[in-house]
């Protein structure tokens, strides 16, 4: 191989090199703290008011009470504030990465139509803000690696804006579920009383020990495994209910299937009670518990209705905790 064709091998090379480069950086999307905010001047202190209008399913408003959110059409049970904080800020947040079709005939295909089928269609936010006009905007599918897809309604123009949106998928997945916050390690005791007069008291003496005794574990006996007793007292260190009504709208007629009496080390108290109806479990909760708003987010004025594995974690009998002979 000659010098001139290894001179013309290395230009050619170098030339392959800067293409290249020159291609990926003009491909390159802007950096998305560089771009265009989607919603310039949306502020969450000023939102007022959110409705999410899915294909096919009620209505969702939510809107803000002093310092909370609360849905009104569950009598103003507490909103999870986490869920609207992350919509309000990924709103506020999100950037312009890149137009995508302004064609309507293609909405769709984003799921940003107005009509079609649910898979199609956009999800309807709209930002009501006092006296400022409400934002009406038009959430469609994820992109493929980050980001979403959407536009406002009224504008032909689609954006792929930075910001993934989360949208709780129903009415009740916005409410702040959250019933009970006690942290295990600060449980003293839990007495349980069965409708047939069973009683189970699970307790320690000191705070360092790591897991519950039986008071009622008979002579010669010993639990299926240390730690067999905790699970019923670990009910309460994250309870979410599966749903909720105002305790006005229900009627309990028969006795409770189980009384339960929760105390801390801190001295504080929790009862309650559970009552079967058909094949459900509804959990209410005693007036005068002192325990701190942040360990009790439930309320008593409320029922709460439980999944079927949650009441046979707590509805336990002293036979289903022991060791087998």
């Amino acid at each position: 191989m000659t010098r001139k064709t290894l001179f013309v091998l290395a230009v050619l090379a170098l030339a392959l090199v800067a293409s290249w480069y020159f291609t990926s950086q003009v491909s390159k999307r802007p950096a998305p703290a560089q771009a265009e905010a989607w919603l310039p001047g949306l502020q969450a202190e000023q939102v007022q008011a959110i409705e999410v209008q899915r294909a096919g399913q009620p209505l969702v408003r939510l809107e803000r009470r002093e310092q909370a959110w609360v849905v009104p059409a569950k009598a103003d049970y507490p909103a999870d504030r986490a869920a609207v904080a992350a919509l309000l800020r990924a709103l506020g947040e999100a950037r312009k990465v890149e137009p995508r079709t302004a064609n309507a005939e293609l909405y769709a295909r984003l799921g940003l139509a107005e009509q079609g089928s649910p898979e199609e269609q956009a999800v309807r936010v709209t930002l009501q803000r006092g006296e400022q006009p409400p934002l009406q905007l038009l959430i469609g599918k994820p992109g493929q690696r980050d980001g979403h897809l959407v536009r406002q309604a009224g504008e032909a123009q689609s954006w792929l804006v930075s910001q993934r949106i989360e949208l709780p998928a129903s009415e009740l997945e916005w409410l702040d579920r959250r019933v009970a916050a006690v942290p295990f390690a600060t449980v003293r005791e839990l007495d349980l009383r069965h409708a047939g007069g069973e009683r189970l008291t699970l307790y320690r003496d000191k705070a360092e020990e790591a897991n519950l005794r039986v008071r009622q574990l008979p002579e010669g006996k010993r639990l299926a495994f240390d730690g067999a007793a905790d699970g019923m007292a670990r009910f309460f260190a994250d309870l979410r209910f599966a749903d909720a009504a105002p305790l006005a709208q229900l009627s309990f007629e028969d006795k409770p299937v189980l009384q339960f009496s929760l105390s801390t080390f801190a001295g504080k108290t929790l009862k309650g009670s559970l009552h079967g109806q058909g094949d459900q479990h509804w959990l209410l909760l005693e007036q005068g518990s002192d325990l701190p708003a942040s360990e009790l987010p439930g309320r008593s004025d409320w029922a709460y209705r439980i999944e079927p594995y949650q009441y046979q974690s707590l509805a336990k009998k002293l036979t289903d905790v022991l060791a087998a002979d």
